[in-house]
């Protein structure tokens, strides 16, 4: 009996020490990832429904750029929804800092998915991270893509929502302008620890003004 106590107690040490039962797991992330990822989480606090507005607009440029046949057309498309009237320096600067309407960072998902394979995997682990269903749903869109335009895009587009890290890493094009984003923030602050899902009030409902609900299978944020 007297071991079986000690058993319990040494137990619960280890337990205490390895910290709380159901802990978040911590994704780290450098560089242009963690810049967009904390972008993406600072939206989130300022929004509790920015995830399905990010969803809804990456679904709308995805089919804009699946019905182009022509790399250039696809590249200027992206360009203008990134930078817009703006400048590649500030909206690199933005990075990391400030929110981002949904509609741009959507593009600019988009065109990081096409321009840098290597890096893509870690942005969309880290949006699920942030936000259950934001990355699963993302990929999903991606798999499923389908038009008229160049079928090279497409099978691109296609890969880059495989789960399997060994999926055939397709390239397409060079972004031009774009391509500078993808080193991180201007100032090097382009690292962001993703600790799970953002807390919203508790007048949260899951549904939009309309009184539609919001895109399913996306979880709703946790409350405090």
């Amino acid at each position: 009996m007297k071991r079986f106590a000690v058993g319990i107690l040494f137990f619960g040490v280890i337990r205490a020490a390895a910290g709380p039962t159901g802990s978040t797991h911590v994704v780290p992330a450098t560089g242009y990832p963690g810049a967009y990822l904390g972008t993406v989480g600072l939206s989130l606090q300022a929004d509790p429904l920015y995830g399905s507005r990010l969803l809804d607009s990456f679904e709308l440029h995805l089919r804009s750029v699946s019905a182009m046949t022509v790399p250039r057309a696809v590249k200027d498309y992206l360009e203008v929804a990134v930078i817009g009237t703006s400048s590649q320096q500030a909206v690199k600067a933005a990075l990391g800092k400030e929110t981002m309407e949904p509609q741009r960072a959507a593009a600019l998902l988009l065109a990081h998915a096409l321009a840098r394979p290597e890096q893509f995997r870690e942005v969309l682990d880290g949006l699920e991270a942030q936000k259950a269903g934001l990355g699963k749903h993302t990929a999903k869109l991606l798999r499923e893509a389908k038009g008229s335009g160049d079928k090279r895009l497409i099978r691109t587009l296609r890969a880059r929502g495989e789960t399997d890290p060994k999926a055939p890493g397709l390239t397409y094009d060079r972004f031009g302008e774009l391509t500078g984003l993808f080193d991180g923030a201007a100032d090097g602050r382009d690292t962001i620890e993703i600790r799970g899902p953002v807390a919203v009030p508790d007048a949260y409902t899951g549904y939009g003004p309309d009184g539609r609900p919001r895109r399913t299978g996306l979880a709703a944020p946790s409350r405090n």
